[in-house]
């Protein structure tokens, strides 16, 4: 009998870590729509991180204004399991953590800094095994840190991962890394399995290369659409380098993924005078099907434009809010 008791709570004790390690557990339900914004002003009077709540009314009203004294703001998650809010300081190579109230305002929670981070960028969190992903473009490196909500004052990465390329945006879902290589490879690399990379040089399982690409930035993917945005910054500087940005749209993309990299072109490009796209450094994708909306942080113009994901060419943004700021991340928490 005691045996079969023992049984019983094993199973039971195995049951629920098994449910708390899923990485396709449902999101916990909510109407939320909040549009995080991270800054890359360094002057100390501009506020570092905005939040437009809701961001999918009729228009895009004033956004709620935080100094979370992150001067050069960069990436920017959102985690809905714990309401928890990660933030990265290039300048200041410090991550902070906020919890969202229940008003949606922010509340200090955690903050380290690690001076060997040397370009912190995008960054991406894996919720089941609470590590955070940051992409380092300078030295073209992933920084990756395990445990990070028990991280505090001053730390070095659990792992530092090196790439042929310079990583900008990333993505990840069911520990399937996507990174964006910026400069001329204009090349998308998948590297599956991303919580079992070993420290050193890493190769990607799969990889694109987007026809056409210039810079890639931003990054958005849903696996439950199977489909792929990316921004295109175009031109660093120089006649027409606030004007020729672009969005990409692929389509079933995951298939068009291959081992030793394939060209692709995209289902759709959003590009033109029209759409006001220069400097388009991240994307964010609210991929309900009565929203369907494109979010873009527009750094060069100062502006946060929402496009409809059915877009396609020289169409003008179905939303558009001008800022006195300098988006460079974003994150869409709409469910």
């Amino acid at each position: 009998m005691n045996r079969q008791i023992f049984a019983f709570f094993l199973l039971a004790i195995t049951s629920v870590l098994g449910c708390s390690k899923d990485d396709n557990e449902p999101l916990p339900q909510s109407s939320v729509s909040r549009l995080y914004v991270s800054n890359a002003d360094t002057d100390a009077s501009v506020m570092s991180t905005l939040i437009f709540d809701p961001a999918d009314g009729a228009t895009l009203d004033s956004p709620d204004r935080y100094d979370t004294k992150l001067p050069d703001g960069n990436g920017i998650v959102f985690d809905p399991f714990s309401g928890t809010v990660f933030q990265v300081s290039r300048q200041a190579k410090n991550i902070k953590s906020f919890t969202v109230k229940t008003d949606g305002s922010l509340a200090d929670k955690g903050s380290f800094i690690d001076d060997g981070l040397t370009s912190g960028r995008e960054i991406a969190f894996d919720r089941v095994r609470k590590t955070l992903y940051v992409a380092s473009n300078t030295d073209s490196s992933i920084y990756v840190y395990q445990g990070v909500d028990t991280i505090k004052s001053s730390a070095r990465a659990s792992k530092k991962l090196k790439l042929n390329g310079q990583p900008w945006g990333i993505h990840l879902e069911n520990d399937n890394l996507f990174v964006v290589i910026d400069r001329s490879s204009a090349q998308v690399q998948l590297f599956e399995n991303a919580s079992s990379l070993v420290v050193g040089t890493i190769v990607p399982s799969k990889k694109i290369t987007v026809t056409g690409g210039i810079r890639l930035h931003g990054i958005a993917y849903s696996s439950s659409r199977d489909a792929l945005i990316l921004s295109d910054i175009g031109e660093e500087a120089g006649s027409g380098s606030t004007s020729d940005g672009k969005i990409y749209v692929i389509e079933a993309a995951l298939a068009k993924f291959a081992a030793m990299g394939t060209a692709v072109s995209p289902t759709r490009i959003i590009s033109g005078i029209n759409t006001g796209l220069g400097n388009p450094v991240d994307v964010a994708w609210d991929i309900r099907a009565e929203k369907d909306l494109i979010y873009v942080a527009e750094k060069a113009n100062k502006k946060i434009q929402v496009f409809k994901f059915s877009n396609n060419g020289n169409v003008s943004p179905f939303r558009t809010v001008t800022l006195n700021t300098s988006p460079e991340a974003i994150y869409l928490d709409a469910r």
